[in-house]
């Protein structure tokens, strides 16, 4: 007959004298049961049952969204563990447009389930679990520490939280302290630095923002799409495939229907492309790479190659075999034939397709958002299908109006002349990933001036090409026009650097303006990149903090700097401020003596350089590593209002009334 036997393990949480000296609850209660399943194997259940609307987070919601629910077990050669903790409950699963990843949560109730091995009847499971509890505010709790018998030991504990919660605990403690439960946690932030108590306060509302970066990711694949038309190594297959379509009258429904498929066939090749690519790396992985010094040197030199190339120096092409192979299969005919042709023009084009493919993978993946089965990003998915869309319409649209095709430019030079102009661009786009391996290792080399004296030449000498100055070709009005397009972009990059004048629609590709050689670079606020520095002065000064989450390599972070903190009406309030910027990809190397090994992210890792001291104190105290993340704090660390990120920060009047709540709730707290 199975034995099966409980033990209960009492959980609580120690009320904080506040201020306010209002009474705190944690909303959930926790309880555990020990099931045996054969002679030496259990499963250690920790019950978990939550009030009405609250909720917790699994252990499995995506890198860089709120803190999950963890559970860490001490190692005992005694017990084995069996597989990861499971969790059973109703699993609810969303995409979370604050930290932009999926999040998945339980609410009501949820059972946490360790299968273990005993190899002693005496052995003790010991560990500790944490997370947070969330409504409309998140309540952390934990570390809490239990220690779990398989002897038959049973012990009581309390059944609910909340206004009854201190009285259970008065009742209790003896029992709690008898199996190892600390009772010495701060239950209102899971740490004693900082004071969340007033965080969530009437004027700290967020405001609801549409996330608009997927349309423009869609929009910036296709122009990619339509670009790439427009180059030597696709352009002539276009009346050459539609007429081969086409041909015959009587076959003229039958090419018609082979054209669409050839389209679709295009578009399902770039987007499986997609699909590949970024299921190899992964979301988080991409998204690290971003500041990771290696990736950014490689894509640096391999833009330059490409561009190197476009200027007609040698040719990229991918091994000829594959080529051949692929066409011999598209001769074989039927729907397998064409998907195989629309292979083959992918193949044969990828010396021209390649960097535009590169860019906009880079350049999607980075920038987080919701995932495919928990691993492929959907952004860069979206752009390649904008990227293929575009290049397919063409082929089906043509099939069906045939007589289009007379009104199509005649192959020739001009299609070479395009392929420069790209070389142009794909040079200067080389130096934005320069720039950040100079950033983030603080080289202090490629600063504002001289990043934009290359971009001027650079385009310079683009707008100089077009005009046919040093060309043997003559320049067509289009090509011309393209040349003063270029030279007023030029233009405008030389005021800009004169006058040391940001950039908004380059945000994250050029450096920041305040990233300069200027010998009196004074700034409009008083600005530290030292937390315990510019708290010093804060207090010294009896000023509010701003502090911010930032890195080097961080688009969205300069599109905050360039677009929102030079607002006046922002750039007033933020003079209120002293302001704190704590760049997590700072690759300075700390002194020995300051290394040290951290768990805040729930995993092992060690911390070495400023960057990765600055992202566990992030994740350690405020339970995110996304960036940027925005935070207002008085000298006595508590928080002015609720934190915010990119989505809301975006728009400057959010951002305005996100700095008058803090300063208002500054003076109300002094």
């Amino acid at each position: 007959m199975k034995l099966s036997f409980k033990i209960f393990l009492a959980l609580s949480f120690i009320l904080n004298a506040f201020q306010s000296k209002a009474q705190f609850e944690q909303h959930l209660t926790w309880k555990s049961e020990v099931e045996k399943i054969s002679e030496n194997e259990y499963d250690v259940k920790f019950n978990c049952t939550l009030d009405k609307g609250w909720h917790v987070y699994s252990q499995f919601t995506d890198e860089g969204g709120p803190l999950p629910t963890v559970f860490k077990f001490e190692t005992n050669k005694d017990i084995e563990l069996i597989g990861k903790v499971k969790e059973v409950g109703k699993l609810h699963k969303e995409f979370d447009k604050l930290f932009e990843v999926n999040v998945s949560s339980f609410a009501d109730n949820v059972i946490f389930i360790q299968k273990v091995k005993i190899k002693n009847p005496k052995a003790i499971l010991k560990g500790s679990f944490d997370g947070q509890v969330c409504k409309e505010a998140c309540i952390l709790f934990g570390p809490e520490n239990f220690e779990i018998k398989f002897d038959g030991t049973k012990s009581e504990t309390p059944t609910k939280t909340g206004d009854s919660i201190k009285k259970k605990l008065t009742d209790t403690t003896s029992s709690i302290n008898s199996i190892g439960v600390d009772t010495s946690v701060n239950a209102s932030t899971g740490s004693s630095k900082f004071d969340f108590t007033y965080a969530n306060n009437s004027c700290s509302v967020k405001a609801e923002s549409t996330d608009k970066s997927y349309w423009w990711i869609f929009i910036a694949g296709f122009l990619g799409g339509l670009i790439a038309l427009l180059t030597p190594c696709v352009f002539p297959m276009i009346p050459l495939t539609v007429s081969f379509f086409t041909k015959g009258g009587k076959d003229q429904k039958q090419g018609l229907k082979k054209a669409i498929i050839y389209g679709v066939s295009i578009i399902v090749i770039y987007v499986l492309l997609g699909i590949i690519i970024t299921g190899v790396f992964g979301s988080d992985a991409l998204n690290a790479m971003s500041t990771n010094i290696w990736f950014n040197l490689l894509f640096f030199v391999v833009f330059v190659v490409f561009a190197i190339s476009f200027f007609g120096v040698f040719e990229i092409t991918l091994p000829s075999s594959w080529a051949n192979k692929s066409d011999s299969l598209a001769s074989k005919g039927g729907n397998i034939g064409i998907f195989f042709m629309a292979f083959t023009l992918a193949l044969v084009s990828f010396s021209c397709t390649g960097p535009i493919i590169g860019t906009l993978l880079v350049q999607a993946a980075t920038g987080g958002g919701p995932t495919l089965f928990n691993h492929i990003p959907l952004k860069p998915l979206l752009g390649m299908f904008g990227f293929s869309l575009a290049l397919a319409l063409p082929f089906t649209l043509f099939a069906i109006f045939p007589q289009w095709l007379q009104s199509l430019p005649k192959s020739g030079g001009w299609m070479g002349t395009i392929k420069v102009i790209l070389g142009f661009i794909e040079l200067a786009l080389a130096f934005k990933f320069l720039s950040t391996v100079d950033m983030t290792m603080n080289w202090n080399l490629l600063k504002f001036e001289p990043f934009m004296i290359l971009w001027i030449l650079i385009f310079g000498a683009m707008a100089i090409y077009c005009f046919g100055i040093f060309s043997k070709n003559k320049s067509t009005n289009i090509v011309k026009g393209i040349g003063i397009v270029t030279l007023l972009f030029t233009l405008y990059l030389g005021y800009a650097l004169v006058n040391y004048q940001p950039i908004k629609f380059l945000s994250g590709i050029i450096p920041p303006t305040s990233y300069n050689f200027k010998d009196k670079n004074v700034e409009t606020f008083k600005h530290f990149k030292n937390y315990d520095e510019g708290l010093a002065y804060a207090k010294a000064n009896n000023l509010p903090v701003l502090l911010d989450f930032t890195g080097f390599g961080c688009v969205n972070c300069r599109k905050i700097e360039d677009a929102v903190w030079t607002n006046k009406n922002v750039m007033e309030e933020m003079k209120k401020y002293v302001i704190i910027s704590l760049y997590v990809d700072d690759k300075t190397a700390l002194p020995k003596e300051e290394w040290y090994t951290s768990m805040a992210t729930g995993k092992e890792r060690e911390v070495q350089t400023v960057g990765q001291k600055w992202s566990d104190f992030q994740a350690k105290y405020f339970k995110t590593n996304s960036q940027p993340q925005y935070i207002l704090l008085n000298t006595k660390e508590q928080l002015l209002n609720q934190p915010v990120a990119y989505e809301f920060s975006s728009k400057p009047e959010n951002y305005i009334s996100f700095l008058q709540c803090g300063l208002t709730m500054n003076e109300q707290l002094k």
